[in-house]
């Protein structure tokens, strides 16, 4: 600790690589502890001695607060040496100085800060867990400030009111991504219209991720203390340690940033304390893990939120005397948006268009699909963008299977926080049939079938049934043979008109040669009439037919071969007297079939 005979002494810097630099307010001497210091006391002794460019300025408020305070120490000091207040008692200013009880009456308490405390869309915010455990030990307060609402995550604003529990008093001081500079700059105002008698400060973290350091900060806390006391010289003050960021580009930087900001503030608490005003540090950065405890690099999810409220209830509670400490363990709260969508659907022709109504505090959504029939598949999240429009939020689903069962599901983020997902939807995807195949005919001596393409089909399916085979049963071509002597050519005369007379095949002509005497002879006796050779019978063909006109659909014996692909064609994989129907399919919607053919030998 500095000597405080030697305000001026520039203060040694701590050697690197053991651990962050101290703040500058860390090397500061507790004004009370020596009339000597008091005596010497300036406005600018308030802010310790800092790299150049870089000085604790106060505003005119600010800086009028500090001189009243070192007027009143100062009169302190002269009563004590006096024996007015002090009784003679030389030590007083040693000890340590008492904390006020609780004013009479109501509590009015006004809560201070930046994002964290405003809060967005759909949080509790750490001002209801607060409230909450508040009203929960039957203390009697109020929460006052100039606003009520937090910050719209989808208009960019403030004014949002879409609490995850907004049955509490929400008023407050706080805004989204305000430095604690900023706050300082119209604090007097708001304390003096509100008039709290305990404000509870939580700030810092926007000036150092906007790459001030700690000093920046704590110049910020400062002078909104010493603002304050212009007007409420009795404010009761809870300063929050703030918590490490997790996700920013510069990690590293800001978190050793703020490590220096939380050791210089319980220095700054011990400096700017008055026995009426005493400022209390709440422990937040304890425990606080910044990639469990925040939806995104630096503001609170529920968990988050519980922990700031807990610390700040802690300090309230000891030593300022307001209610008990904040039960633990702390109790486990889901995070994320709490509010589950509700999508509907709408088959369109670009593919299936999901809506459904955003959600509060939501700054994203996955969607999960899941194949239920045919063939289930593992739910996976749609790798498509999701579109808003006004408070609508839609996308659209394409490459499904026609016919395939589907289910759907969204579900909600805040930042790296998942929310509660919505009730599954199922429908089944374009399940319209494809009418049969038209003009189907059997091609290249039976070995191929075609036919008319389906616009509406994806694919073919090819069905076969043996043809009915029955034994020909038509009559046989009548015989033309008949027995010797019924055939008769064009130069047979009747009864031997011509001298020739009928004659069984490979007889000689009878009449004799022209040199030959002709010698007569005697008829021979005529030989019995042959019968008629039987009919023959039938050749033993068969006729082969379809069995009963009906297709695979309802007739029997059909057995399907399975897809024939895309093309409309179909080399035959089968021979044989067989009749061929085909189906068209759309992925997994059955289709018509055509008209049948016959496939023959």
């Amino acid at each position: 600790m500095q000597d405080p005979g030697e305000d001026d002494a520039t203060p040694e810097e701590e050697p690197p690589g053991h651990g962050p630099r101290r703040s500058r307010w860390s090397l500061r001497v507790p004004p009370w502890l020596t009339a000597e210091h008091w005596r010497g006391l300036t406005w600018r002794d308030l802010a310790a001695r800092q790299r150049a460019g870089s000085r604790f300025e106060p505003g005119p408020l600010g800086l009028l607060g500090v001189m009243l305070a070192a007027m009143a120490a100062t009169l302190l000091i002269l009563q004590t040496g006096s024996g007015g207040l002090g009784g003679g008692r030389e030590e007083l200013a040693d000890e340590p100085v008492s904390v006020p009880g609780p004013p009479d009456g109501r509590l009015r308490m006004m809560m201070v800060g930046d994002s964290a405390t405003q809060g967005s869309s759909g949080d509790h915010t750490w001002r209801y867990h607060l409230w909450s455990h508040l009203s929960d030990q039957g203390v009697d307060f109020d929460f006052v400030g100039p606003s009520d609402g937090m910050y719209s995550l989808d208009e960019r604003e403030a004014g949002d009111h879409t609490y995850a529990e907004p049955d509490f008093d929400t008023d407050h001081a706080a805004r989204w991504g305000a430095t604690a500079q900023d706050l300082s700059s119209d604090i007097a105002r708001v304390a003096a219209e509100h008039e709290p008698q305990y404000l509870l400060l939580l700030a810092g973290t926007e000036d150092i991720l906007a790459g001030g350091g700690a000093d920046h900060a704590l110049d910020g806390i400062a002078e909104t203390v010493s603002t304050v006391r212009v007007v409420l010289d009795e404010a009761r003050f809870v300063v929050g340690e703030l918590p490490r960021v997790h996700g920013t580009d510069d990690d590293g930087r800001v978190n050793d940033e703020i490590a220096r900001f939380n050791m210089g503030l319980v220095d700054l608490a011990g400096q700017m304390s008055s026995g009426s005003s005493p400022v209390v540090v709440a422990q937040v950065a304890k425990d606080y893990s910044p990639a469990d405890d925040n939806w995104d690099a630096n503001n609170p999810n529920v968990r988050g939120e519980l922990r700031i409220a807990a610390a700040f209830a802690d300090a309230l509670a000891e030593p300022l005397g307001v209610g008990s400490r904040f039960p633990r363990p702390l109790p486990e709260l889901s995070t994320g948006p709490r509010i589950a969508p509700e999508p509907d659907y709408e088959e369109t022709d670009d593919g299936l268009l999901l809506t459904w109504a955003a959600v509060p505090g939501a700054t994203d959504y996955r969607v999960l699909q899941r194949r239920v029939n045919p063939s289930p598949d593992e739910a996976s999240v749609i790798p498509a963008e999701v579109v808003g429009e006004g408070d609508q939020r839609s996308l659209r689903v394409e490459s499904l299977f026609s016919g395939a069962r589907y289910e759907f599901t969204v579900r909600p983020l805040k930042g790296r926080d998942e929310g509660v997902e919505s009730e599954p939807i199922q429908l089944v995807w374009d399940d319209d049939p494809p009418p049969g195949p038209s003009w189907v005919r059997v091609q290249a001596e039976g070995s191929v079938v075609t036919w008319e393409d389906v616009a509406e089909a994806g694919h073919y399916e090819v069905w076969v049934r043996q043809l009915e085979c029955v034994p020909d049963d038509r009559p046989a071509p009548a015989d033309d043979r008949r027995a010797p002597g019924d055939v008769q050519t064009e130069d047979s005369g009747t009864d031997g008109q011509d001298g020739t007379g009928s004659r069984e095949p490979g007889e000689e002509d009878p009449r004799p040669s022209p040199s030959s005497p002709q010698t007569p002879r005697p008829e021979p006796e005529p030989a019995p009439r042959p019968s008629p050779p039987p009919a023959p019978e039938p050749s033993g063909g068969t006729s082969c037919e379809p069995r009963d006109g009906r297709g695979p659909e309802d007739g029997e014996g059909w057995r399907t071969l399975g897809s024939a692909g895309e093309r409309p064609r179909w080399e035959a994989t089968v021979s044989g007297p067989y009749e061929v129907v085909v189906r068209s399919y759309r992925d997994y919607v059955e289709g018509g079939y055509s008209d049948s053919v016959v496939l023959g030998d």
